[in-house]
């Protein structure tokens, strides 16, 4: 009875230190300063935020996808933990040297805003390294809007006069960066945290994709995913749907821009059948 109490004991430690394993998160800094960390094991995901936002954005999804895969994220240049550049810089090229280092040959991208800008470029110049994508509140290189944001204006002025706190303000006020309660003092502390992006020169940036002209071109697997609310990134979510091939469209009721967070529950479902179907 001892010794099968004693075997029980054994079976049911080994069996927790294999999901602690699984489940522990690894984090460091790469050559060039890109804060990242890996949660997990299997099939690689990494997840890449949208500008003036940082990692945090995605603990949620981290969680959930850490239970089947490697989960990658990391924080832009100027954003987050990482450092500001002090050479000329592109995030598309910033994402292959991430990959090289940690050592990912090929995964899924998931990319909210700026993040699907630099996952739909990396699938169009290296696609060997994309298993599938989401695209979520996509922007795509290239792509000039006919109409003029409402909060441009109040936007560019206070750039303009260096008042970085000020630009965050409007920003915050604007139905892009609009979270529901439970999200709201994470949002508000990523873009008045992360206003250090404004100082980056422009001649920092390197000219970013054409991916605009490419779309034909995608191999992966590509799901779109566009809030109902987000009528500023609906054009472009229309486009991909169209041009990319065999992309699916997914529009979700009552979501924002900031999709993951304003649509939980509906973003997690939509992403885990696109997984695994």
């Amino acid at each position: 009875m001892i010794a099968t109490m004693n075997r029980r004991c054994i079976v049911a430690a080994l069996a927790f230190a294999v999901t602690v394993a699984a489940q522990t998160r690894t984090a460091g800094k790469t050559k060039i300063g890109l804060a990242y960390d890996i949660q997990g094991n299997g099939p690689a995901v990494v997840l890449i935020t949208g500008s003036n936002l940082d990692r945090r954005m995605w603990v949620r999804e981290t969680e959930w996808l850490s239970a089947t895969h490697k989960v990658i994220r990391y924080d832009l240049r100027a954003h987050g933990q990482s450092d500001t550049a002090t050479a000329p810089f592109s995030n598309f090229e910033d994402l292959q040297s991430l990959l090289d280092e940690v050592k990912i040959t090929k995964a899924t991208f998931i990319g909210l805003s700026a993040g699907s800008t630099i996952a739909l470029d990396l699938a169009l110049q290296a696609p060997q390294r994309v298993e599938r994508m989401v695209l979520a509140g996509p922007a795509i290189s290239g792509f000039v809007s006919k109409e003029q944001l409402p909060f441009a204006a109040s936007l560019v002025a206070a750039l303009q006069a260096r008042d970085y706190k000020k630009a965050g303000e409007v920003l915050l006020g604007t139905p892009v960066f609009a979270a529901p309660p439970e999200s709201q003092a994470l949002v508000r502390s990523m873009v008045m945290e992360n206003d250090r992006l404004w100082t980056v020169p422009r001649e920092m940036v390197k000219p970013p994709l054409r991916a605009i002209d490419k779309l034909e071109e995608v191999k992966a697997p590509t799901l779109v995913l566009i809030g109902e609310k987000d009528t500023f990134q609906r054009e472009q979510a229309d486009l991909l749907a169209r041009r990319v091939p065999g992309a699916r469209l997914i529009v979700v009721p009552g979501g924002g821009h900031l999709l993951n967070l304003t649509s939980p529950k509906e973003f997690q479902a939509a992403v885990s059948s696109f997984l695994t179907n």
